[in-house]
């Protein structure tokens, strides 16, 4: 009887950190990539927003598997958008981030108002059937392995990991770096609008305002303290989604705040850089001479 109280404790705890963390690992394996060929994303936020809304919206019509293709897309645009205004604009990578995360929340807030809250007759922002999570949950687990694979296995991996540390480097060599930055962001802004079409067509089957709600930066954390590694920034997920699980598990249980646990996380982000003093690639966020 003891082992079946724990386990009723236990297996839904497992199974809600794996829902929470999803996004997380996604959206962070986003991050490794595009900060990976030299580009900074703290636009990861706005590539889920955009893609949760995009899912909702052609999901409603041609069925949700159109709608996470939809989601991919648009999180793709997003990263062109990224890449062109660092790139080719030569925009502070950080503005630019800024810029697309305003751009996202405002946007997707005023189609969603548009669209649904003040369309005749008001329409509902979502959709009558989901993705299982499961699907997810299994992508989820399998993809940090395979992004290891790619980038230290393979030479589409090393020349992305050789862009993020010199770009001179990787034109002596005779490659264009601006390409493999396309590459990069192409994935990243892919990966995002993934995570973005699972919180929408799986986990909440809606789209609401700010629906994302940091968890963005949050997989830019994971990045970080996984020292820019899949399989170190997934690990880093998984901890900020079971602490995340937690709080939603321990709520009206027992009486701690949800906030503290809530804040548990970043204090880990805060302990692990100082422990773990993570070195980001060596021409992360650098202004580069490109070529087309």
């Amino acid at each position: 009887m003891e082992s079946e109280g724990i386990s009723a404790i236990v297996v839904p705890l497992i199974l809600l950190t794996l829902r929470q963390t999803t996004p997380l690992v996604l959206a962070g394996l986003g991050g490794i990539f595009s900060e990976r060929v030299g580009v900074v994303n703290i636009a990861l936020e706005g590539m889920m927003l955009i893609g949760g809304f995009v899912g909702i919206w052609v999901g409603q019509s041609a069925g949700v598997l159109a709608g996470a293709l939809a989601a991919i897309l648009s999180g793709a645009l997003t990263g062109s958008l990224h890449l062109f205004m660092t790139q080719r604009l030569k925009m502070d990578h950080i503005i630019s981030g800024v810029a697309i995360n305003l751009l996202a929340l405002n946007g997707t807030t005023y189609l969603l108002r548009k669209l649904y809250v003040m369309a005749e007759p008001i329409r509902d922002a979502s959709v009558p059937t989901t993705i299982p999570v499961g699907y997810f949950i299994a992508l989820t687990l399998s993809l940090p392995f395979l992004a290891h694979f790619v980038l230290y296995k393979t030479a589409f991996g090393l020349r992305l990991r050789a862009v993020g540390e010199s770009a001179e480097s990787v034109r002596m060599a005779g490659l264009t770096p601006i390409r493999l930055r396309t590459a990069g962001l192409l994935i990243s802004g892919m990966l995002g609008g993934l995570a973005g079409a699972y919180l929408a067509l799986s986990q909440v089957g809606r789209f609401s305002d700010d629906m994302v709600s940091g968890r963005g930066f949050i997989a830019l954390a994971a990045v970080v303290c996984g020292r820019w590694t899949p399989l170190g920034a997934a690990l880093a997920a998984l901890i900020f989604g079971f602490f995340d699980a937690l709080q939603l598990q321990l709520q009206g249980v027992v009486n701690i705040p949800s906030q503290f646990l809530l804040m548990v996380p970043y204090v880990f982000t805060i302990l692990a850089a100082l422990v773990l003093r993570p070195t980001p690639p060596a021409a992360l966020g650098r202004e580069e001479e490109t070529e087309g």
